[in-house]
């Protein structure tokens, strides 16, 4: 474990190399058809642009808590996705999922699924345009000019599915004199990045900027079984082409269209310990507790404590041979953002969009070179359709208005095939009923429809003295229908479910029909009552449901300007997140029941002052969340299959904490940045089952996954002129993260556990990360050469503990790696 001590050494280490500052990189954000400006890492504290209100305010003036990461940071630090960002900020943590969905959380409040269809707690935005899904945010960090992290709820401007915060990209618009750039980046693993842009007027009405990016490189992670395999490539192909016109004074067109395309290899687990499924399957047949193990998976070895080390299958049961890791997805979205003045009363602004996501993927979870539990072929789409009308007066007005609504409609269709040949289930099935179990899939189509209606006010009582306060009503509509299915000849599964039905209902034998749903209709909970009313009970079927909810959203709060430079405020807000459902396989229809809505009243308090001649920024705020119902992927102890999983909602938890940053410059070329966040997150009310399947267990006292309680992020950046021409870069930045769980009372590792590699199976260890630049640059930033290190002291940590059938595998984050980037712009 890293200690605090070593954490103080590693900081000295930090300041002494005079590292990047990262976390609040100052800079002012052009208006479209305006010089793409961003500002030298040294500019004065304070001068950060934030559109938490949905207009672009200096951040030191608005009673909100935020992160904002420069588009100049990102690039020097080679933060190339939203996971490295959550790295440089105290509050968010990432979780890698095995299938590859991101799942951020926000000050301890995130949603842990990993269908593609699971509306998040943390909402992402490009230029205030959604992404709706996590899963389609993977590629969006290029050609931006900053980056803002919205802390709290944010419901009643952003809209329902931000109880945790709300994440903003702010991407580079095109500019009315003509502009270019580009940089290479050539990195360990023969990592090859490059990123161009052009930018210009066509007219003198008419702009535009076209941007692109590709990755590439070989793969990072070794095979533990075959050691001249890798795993991991990367083929990433980025876009965005951008049209501003201004056809007449008094309106604002911007047109943008974008995308991508990944054709990388998924990321694969690394084996840690064994936890059987249905150990007693067989006891009531005469055959001991642990039967029907298998030794295959007994004889694998558990993968080294190195950050390289995982494992995956070279094919499948389903599929036949081919790598089980791979990825060839794409998205693109259409959106075009309409402002048009009303005179002197304010502006119109209309936010229309279109965007597809098409998903073809395997993943392999286990850790292990055969089936154990790998989903060797994921298929997905997503549509959206957004829109938005909203009108705000004058910025200038000392009453100041938002209203507007949004409608939104969403079509997710995911199917996925699972095999789990190589795991204890065809031993036992195999050996007690002549039906050796090995592969099922699961479909899971939604149509989401949501409309808003929401207004906020600002009013400036004196001029020191600002009341503020919105309101959201927000109407959604899920319908699903989930179906689980036999996918492969002979049909052991959907023969195997037949013999259920037949008993349950006291009916003659039928075959299975190839196609057909197989989950039955009985309650897990209660197997002597139905999940659905549609259906006979026993019966085999389709889970058919209409989730409706609708909700009110809210916040007041008051900023006080104590003095030019200081602010203080306080903020009461209630945000909301959507009911979902899961994309899980099953044996009743019970487990397909949605997750209600959850929700957050959040009691925030700060102070943001600017001291010593604005030389230095201190910013402290203290806040305390009520968190209701909060939505969480556990955990069901069938009696025949063993751990299945489910959604459930935690009926009571809370969160409180305080957050410090400190950003300073003594002199004209150094700047210090400094962040501390504490967290201390609990459940209050919940009786559940464990990761291991240990039932009845009241988890109230235990800690929220994927919250660590200490979160500090050390940076600073010397940037000299060392000559008339020429400036240096040298920097680095320190981040740590204590320990955390990966589920509900992690801390303790189940009875089930039969082998471990660790201590304690599903804790997420505490770990510093160290990053540096050293390089130089153009005295008027027109061309810079630097190297780079990431996790240059090669740390071995993991985001993510995730359980099997009968494995429990981590997910590592990337070791050391290192390159060198040059860029040049052309003005």
């Amino acid at each position: 474990m890293v200690s605090f001590r070593v954490v103080g050494q590693l900081s000295g280490v930090a300041l002494t190399a005079l590292c990047w500052s990262g976390i609040a990189a100052a800079q002012s954000a052009p208006a479209v058809g305006a010089p793409d400006q961003v500002a030298a890492a040294g500019a004065a504290p304070g001068d950060i642009t934030v559109t938490a209100h949905k207009r672009e305010q200096n951040l030191n003036d608005v009673g909100v808590t935020a992160a904002v990461v420069g588009g100049d940071a990102l690039k020097q630090q080679n933060l190339t996705s939203l996971s490295d960002v959550a790295t440089r900020i105290p509050s968010l943590s990432y979780a890698a999922a095995p299938n590859g969905t991101p799942v951020y959380t926000l000050r301890g409040v995130g949603f842990y699924e990993t269908s593609i269809g699971a509306y998040p707690s943390v909402s992402i935005y490009t230029d205030e345009i959604p992404l709706s899904f996590p899963i389609m945010t993977s590629h969006s960090t290029f050609d931006l000019e900053r980056l803002e992290v919205l802390k709290g709820p944010q419901g009643t401007l952003f809209g329902q599915n931000a109880t945790g915060g709300a994440i903003n990209y702010i991407v580079a618009k095109p500019t009315d004199t003509l502009q270019a750039g580009g940089s290479l980046t050539y990195g360990r693993f023969n990592q090859i990045q490059g990123e161009a842009y052009l930018s210009g007027p066509i007219t003198d009405t008419l702009s535009a900027r076209v941007a692109g990016r590709i990755e590439t490189g070989d793969g990072w992670q070794i095979s533990d079984s075959r050691p001249d395999d890798r795993n991991g490539k990367t083929r990433n192909y980025m876009g965005r082409l951008q049209i501003a016109f201004k056809p007449v004074d008094g309106l604002r067109l911007l047109l943008n269209v974008n995308g991508w395309k990944d054709k990388s290899e998924t990321q694969a687990g690394q084996n840690i310990a064994l936890q059987f499924q249905n150990e007693n399957l067989g006891v009531p047949y005469g055959y001991p507790v642990g039967a029907f193990r298998n030794p295959a998976e007994i004889a694998a070895p558990f993968s080294p404590n190195n950050p390289r080390a995982a494992d995956w299958s070279l094919g499948s049961s389903l599929y036949g041979p081919g790598k089980v890791p791979y990825a060839d997805n794409d998205m693109y979205q259409v959106s075009l953002r309409a402002d048009i003045d009303v005179g002197h009363l304010g502006t119109i602004t209309s936010l229309s969009a279109y965007t597809r996501f098409n998903e073809r993927q395997g993943n392999d979870s286990d850790g292990l070179p055969i089936n154990a539990l790998d989903v060797p072929l994921t298929l997905g789409t997503i549509k959206t359709f957004y829109q938005e009308l909203r009108f705000a007066n004058d910025p200038k007005n000392p009453f100041r208005i938002v209203l507007g609504a949004n409608y939104e409609w969403d079509k997710v269709s995911q199917q996925m095939n699972i095999d789990y040949s190589a795991s204890s289930a065809p031993i036992g099935f195999g050996t007690l009923f002549g039906l050796p179990l090995g592969v099922d899939a699961v479909n899971n189509d939604q149509t989401m429809r949501n409309y808003a209606f929401f207004g906020n006010v600002e009013y400036d009582v004196v001029p020191n003295l600002t009341l503020k306060g919105g309101l959201r009503y927000t109407d959604a509509r899920d319908r699903a229908n989930i179906c689980q299915y036999d996918p492969q000849a002979p049909y052991n599964a959907g023969t195997l479910f037949e013999i259920f039905t037949s008993a349950y209902q006291g009916t003659a034998l039928q075959p299975y029909v190839p196609g057909s749903c197989m989950a039955l209709n009985v309650d897990a909970q209660s197997p002597a009552n139905r999940a659905v009313d549609y259906l006979p009970y026993g019966a085999m079927g389709p889970y058919q449901q209409t989730l409706e909810e609708h909700n009110v959203s809210w916040k007041v709060g008051a900023d006080y300007k104590l003095t030019p430079g200081t602010l203080i405020y306080f903020n009461v807000s209630k945000g909301y997140k959507a009911g979902s459902f899961p994309t899980v396989t099953a044996t009743a229809l019970s487990q397909y029941v949605p997750a209600r809505q959850e929700s957050v009243l959040a009691y925030e308090g700060g102070i943001k002052a600017t001291l010593l001649h604005r030389a230095l920024q201190f910013n402290l705020a203290g806040f305390y969340y009520d968190y209701r119902n909060k939505q969480l992927r556990t955990k069901l102890n069938d009696p025949t299959f063993g751990l299945l999983d489910v959604l459930r909602n935690i009926p009571k938890s809370s969160i409180k904490g305080f957050e410090l940053e400190l950003t300073a410059r003594p002199a004209r070329d150094l700047t210090f940045n400094a962040a501390y966040t504490y967290l201390d997150a609990k459940i209050d009310e919940f009786i559940g089952t464990n990761a291991g399947g240990d039932t009845g267990i009241n988890f109230a006292g235990t800690d929220v996954p994927y919250t660590p309680r200490h979160q500090v992020a050390i940076s600073a950046n010397y940037n000299p002129e060392i000559s008339s021409h020429l400036k240096l870069l040298a920097g680095a930045t320190l981040n740590f993260r204590s320990s955390t769980i990966a589920t509900l009372g992690g801390d303790v590792n189940p009875s089930t556990i039969n082998a471990t590699s660790t201590n304690c199976v599903y804790c997420i260890g505490d770990y510093a990360l160290l990053d540096a630049q050293f390089g130089v640059e153009d005295a008027d930033g027109r061309w810079r050469a630097f190297i780079w290190g990431k996790n240059i002291t090669n740390t071995y940590y993991w985001t993510n503990v995730v359980s099997g059938y009968d494995t429990v595998s981590r997910f590592a984050g990337l070791p050391a790696t290192y390159g060198v980037t040059v860029s040049y712009k052309f003005r």
